[in-house]
């Protein structure tokens, strides 16, 4: 038994040598790398910061590779339930400080403890570690970032409001909107720097936006009232004496209708857009050269009817054209027109007065041209040429009549419609030197030229002239009164009363 044993005491002794010489390698080979990574100031393996793997790297490497990876390529992605925006954490205030990241992952199994931070290193190879990130928040940058996303995660309120469907005012509820809720999704991204910066998400508190009208009972009323409520335009031609009434009824007031937000609440308009282009179409149908000017009247039909009171538009004509006959002059067609004749000829440029070509066709200008000031429609003066009479109107009522005297042959008083435009107490007309009581200029006869309507005029020497021919042509184009009746006339004819001369 012994001789066997002694047999493989050689094979048992060289086995603990072996084992002790492996062990003391392995031990060298330990303690070298140990050594190595001590002097060389590389974190120990099994080192993680964050799930990223910082072993044998110094702090300096280390600390790019985790501003790379957190600073640099990483993305949040901010959601409010209804929106995502991906966005860099800096933008958000979240910073990741690399190097003290770096330096606490340097500091495992590196505390200049020799035992302790070689069993330190046993351990790492066994149970790596993974050391949390250092996180720094930017409050500053964190509300600025906040706030550019709230164009994007916001939703306004909407005020109640109203909408005209056919002759009804239907109401339009209110809704809440919402935005970002800085102050508390600033303490969500403190609270949760780490979480936020790893998982990659971030939902932001939302914070409810109420409307400021909720009521609209008010306006539906008076958006009642204003469609409910029809009135009359009147519509004057000051040219043709006439009077129409265009009826304004509900429907039409309801296609006018417009719905804006006031700062209490929706408030109803009449669209003057809209007015305008039927109220010119209502003037077509009127037939003839009239129009109405739309964009310069609908403010009055909107005022009308938003107030329930009439009002008075009064009816435009367009210029017109003629063609040239046999033994026309100038002065002829002015006559026939009633436009004065210069006033044809300024519209035509071009034509020779003294040489009228038979067929040609020539423009007349507008007889608004001579109504220059805003028409007075209650008044009218009305004078006959042939009957040498002048009427007076007021409201459409006869209020007084009085004999005159128009212009004699040579120098006839021009048919037409004009307007009171001038009020002289005691003009003077230097090529007869004549003084005309109270004198009403009513149109140019010829530029610079006034002729009007005025009392028994008197010469420079006293002499009162044509008090005996009063009911025959007499004057040099003005119309003639007696003394008493021209002073009522001119007292009573503010400018803009119409004057109409018939031949």
């Amino acid at each position: 038994m012994s001789t066997q044993i002694h047999k493989f005491l050689p094979f048992i002794a060289g086995g603990i040598i072996a084992t002790i010489i492996f062990l003391i390698t392995v031990a060298i080979v330990i303690i070298g790398f140990f050594t190595y990574l001590q002097t060389t100031e590389r974190i120990l393996p099994g080192i993680y910061v964050a799930g990223t793997k910082l072993s044998y790297k110094t702090t300096k490497e280390a600390a790019i590779e985790l501003q790379r990876i957190w600073n640099q390529e990483k993305q949040i992605v901010v959601s409010d339930g209804f929106h995502q925006r991906v966005v860099s954490p800096s933008s958000i205030g979240i910073q990741v400080n690399a190097l003290q990241s770096a330096n606490d992952a340097y500091r495992v199994g590196h505390t200049g403890k020799i035992f302790k931070d070689f069993f330190t290193l046993i351990k790492r190879f066994v149970s790596p570690i993974n050391l949390p990130l250092t996180i720094t928040i930017n409050k500053e940058q964190a509300i600025n970032g906040l706030t550019e996303l709230t164009d994007e995660m916001s939703l306004s309120p909407i005020d109640a409001s109203i909408q005209v469907e056919g002759k009804n005012i239907i109401p339009i509820a209110a809704e809440i909107g919402y935005t970002i809720n800085i102050e508390d999704t600033l303490m969500i991204i403190e609270h949760n720097r780490e979480k936020i910066l790893t998982s990659g998400m971030l939902t932001v508190k939302l914070k409810p936006l109420l409307p400021i009208i909720t009521d609209v009972t008010e306006a539906i009323q008076r958006g009642e009232e204003l469609i409910k409520s029809p009135v009359q335009i009147h519509l004057y031609d000051p040219i043709t004496n006439e009077w129409f009434n265009w009826q304004v009824n509900p429907e039409m007031i309801t296609s006018w209708v417009t719905v804006e937000n006031g700062n209490s609440g929706p408030v109803l308009k009449l669209d003057p857009e809209m007015i305008a282009k039927d109220l010119e179409k209502y003037a077509d149908s009127l037939g003839g050269t009239r129009f109405i000017n739309g964009s310069a009247n609908a403010p009055k039909v909107a005022d009308a009817i938003e107030n329930n009171n009439d009002t008075v538009i009064i009816i435009n004509h367009k210029p017109t054209s003629y063609t040239i006959k046999p033994g026309d002059t100038l002065l002829k067609i002015g006559w026939k027109q009633g436009i004065p004749f210069w006033m044809i000829q300024k519209a035509n440029p071009d034509m020779d007065p003294n040489a009228l070509i038979t067929g040609q066709t020539i423009t007349i200008p507008s007889k608004d041209n001579m109504l220059p000031y805003p028409v007075i429609p209650s008044k009218r003066i009305v004078i006959s040429i042939k009957k040498q009479r002048l009427w007076v109107y007021e409201n459409g009522e006869l209020l007084s009549k009085h004999i005159i005297s128009t212009g004699m042959n040579k120098s006839p008083t021009q048919p037409g419609v004009f307007q009171v435009q001038t009020h002289e107490r005691n003009a003077y007309a230097s090529v007869w030197d004549l003084t005309m009581p109270h004198f009403l200029g009513i149109y140019e006869a010829w530029p610079g030229f006034m002729n009007g309507i005025h009392g028994l005029p008197t010469l420079s020497n006293g002499r009162r002239l044509w008090a005996n021919v009063l009911g025959r042509p007499a004057s040099y184009g003005c119309i003639i009164m007696k003394l008493d009746e021209a002073k009522w006339l001119y007292n009573w004819a503010e400018q803009g009363v119409v004057v109409e001369i018939r031949p």
